[in-house]
């Protein structure tokens, strides 16, 4: 009877955390709700943000419109396609003990901006209201040719193990030998900015790897340590090109969940960045956020190459957008503003960032994020963050969108 208790509170949400709560007695909300959503984001149709406890964290692959041949469903047809990237991901979630309707955050790639609105209704007919995830949206080239949109996603997991755990379920389609999912244990997690050498795609590839894995080996951390890869990646339809180095890489063990994005560069040609669990041996107690420099890299005072957070209940945001500004200093701007807003709402500030991905489609808009931050992050402790040129950031005649993940304090 007690089995069946505890399942039925695992699948319905709302299940207790243990008393890792108790190390830090400053949180905003002492209670042991697990999900706490926090107003609604017009732009995206998701919660302006959504706060997790210190659960498991399911991180997925980006998923494509495919079934497990890898075979596309739905050509030209965004409603078919919204259905398969769907399944998809509750076929993940399943494997690992989650369901969609614990998914705290969906990162979404869209061909083009003007599929924006039909994703955002199809995902108010997956949620209910009040209980939406936080959404971020980027546009641009999908590493199918067909496919018109992927998406990853991050979810609740009722998971007691103390090591990242890979799934890949055989129902799923993946690349050779890529996890379809990993858990992030509960506890801490580390964030590593996008890292990027020089050379055509496959080397450029290979010596970021390699440039990655030095820095997991200064924290500490392995390979297997790693939870999700998201690589910018010029152009797109160089995927097969990257997806064979991260094979040979991982030569021998599973590939983390990996996520791509059509990146607007030429030199480099590809960048990186990871999320990696943080060992409880690792952690400086009594210390929320570690913002770290490994050695042979230059500290920055608007992005940190490292964050380490140590504990904390997570806040993820949605898509944050100038909606009304009318010009690239504005509409920068108004984003900062609606950020240190929701982030009071949330139980945090713009000293507890952990990492930042900003998606500029212009210049004017990316010279501006350059200028402002500095007036809003302090100099020893930026989130770590990537910053990625890219076709557009969904929503029409935007050219910056910030997505962001905090840690209340």
């Amino acid at each position: 009877m007690k089995k069946v208790l505890l399942m039925l509170f695992l699948s319905s949400g709302y299940f207790s955390v243990s008393a890792q709560n108790n190390r830090s007695s400053s949180y905003a909300d002492k209670s042991n709700t697990v999900v706490k959503h926090i107003g609604a984001a017009k732009a995206t149709g998701g919660a302006s943000a959504v706060v997790v406890n210190e659960v498991a964290l399911a991180h997925t692959s980006q998923f494509l419109p495919v079934d497990k041949t890898g075979q596309l469903l739905g050509k030209n047809d965004p409603k078919k396609q919204l259905d398969q990237v769907f399944e998809n991901i509750g076929g993940a979630l399943k494997a690992a003990g989650s369901s969609l309707d614990q998914i705290v955050k969906i990162n979404i790639c869209i061909a083009d901006a003007g599929l924006m609105p039909e994703v955002k209704r199809y995902l108010g007919s997956r949620f209910s209201a009040g209980k939406k995830p936080a959404v971020s949206f980027v546009s641009g080239v999908l590493v199918h040719p067909d496919a018109l949109i992927g998406m990853d996603v991050i979810a609740v997991a009722p998971s007691a193990a103390t090591k990242v755990k890979y799934l890949q379920p055989a129902n799923l389609w993946s690349a050779k030998q890529q996890a379809s999912v990993a858990i992030l244990p509960a506890g801490g997690v580390v964030y590593v900015s996008g890292q990027a050498a020089q050379g055509k795609i496959a080397e450029a590839t290979r010596e970021t790897l390699k440039q990655l894995e030095a820095t997991l080996h200064h924290l500490g951390l392995k390979k297997e340590d790693i939870v999700q890869l998201k690589s910018f990646i010029c152009p797109a339809t160089d995927i097969r090109i990257v997806e064979q180095e991260m094979a040979d890489f991982f030569a021998g063990m599973t590939i983390p969940p990996t996520v791509y994005v059509d990146w607007l560069s030429t030199n480099p040609v590809v960048e990186i960045e990871l999320i990696a669990a943080a060992p409880k041996s690792l952690q400086k107690p009594g210390k929320q956020i570690d913002f770290i420099t490994p050695p042979g890299m230059t500290a920055s005072p608007v992005y940190a190459k490292v964050t380490r957070v140590n504990y904390g209940k997570k806040v993820y945001f949605s898509s944050l957008y100038g909606e009304n500004a009318t010009h690239a200093k504005a509409e920068v701007a108004e984003i900062y503003t609606s950020l240190e807003k929701i982030a009071k709402q949330s139980g945090t500030d713009l000293n507890h960032l952990a990492k930042a991905t900003y998606y500029v489609a212009n210049d004017s808009t990316s010279n501006e994020l350059n200028a402002i931050r500095p007036k809003y992050y302090k100099a020893d402790s930026p989130p770590a963050a990537s910053k990625a040129k890219v076709k557009g950031v969904g929503l029409k005649d935007k050219g910056i969108c910030i997505d962001m993940i905090g840690v209340c304090f």
